[in-house]
């Protein structure tokens, strides 16, 4: 019977969608893998740059670096902090490249699902991030503006 109703299931999931689409389905995974991998490893980059900073600059000493308004170790922490929120729109690309590959190959409903409300995840994660970014640079741009006003009352 559990043979009879996956054999079902393949079927219907042959049904559904054309060549084509598992073509690009599999090509789109196979890329977005790719590009989750050059991430991670951008990531183990952020994460080893920072503790060069830590540590380096530290044992540098403050003397050499007294023309920053800031102690070294804060952008340290600010490239792991980065590197965290870089983090979860690769794990999700990561996540449907996997599930979506998978999917294809045991022709399975539920991965391919799973793997596209992955995909979901990643593009909501960089829209709103993108938002963000674009309402941060809008209040930059009117205090600049502000800043210069103010500055010509002087």
């Amino acid at each position: 019977m559990m043979e009879n109703e996956n054999q079902t299931q393949n079927e219907n999931f042959e049904n559904q969608l054309t060549s084509a689409a598992v073509g690009f389905l599999q090509e789109s995974a196979k890329w977005s893998k790719f590009m989750a991998i050059i991430g991670f490893i951008g990531i183990g980059l952020m994460v080893m740059v920072s503790l060069f900073m830590a540590i380096g600059f530290g044992a540098i000493g403050s003397t050499n670096m007294s023309a920053l308004p800031f102690p070294m170790s804060v952008l340290s922490i600010i490239y792991v902090v980065f590197a965290a929120v870089y983090f979860f729109p690769v794990y999700y690309l990561y996540q449907y490249a996997t599930k979506t590959s998978a999917a294809l190959h045991s022709k399975n409903k539920q991965l391919l699902t799973d793997g596209l409300e992955n995909l979901k995840s990643h593009h909501k994660f960089l829209g709103i991030f993108t938002l963000i970014i674009i309402s941060l640079y809008g209040f930059i741009f009117i205090f600049a503006i502000l800043g210069g006003m103010l500055s010509t009352f002087r």
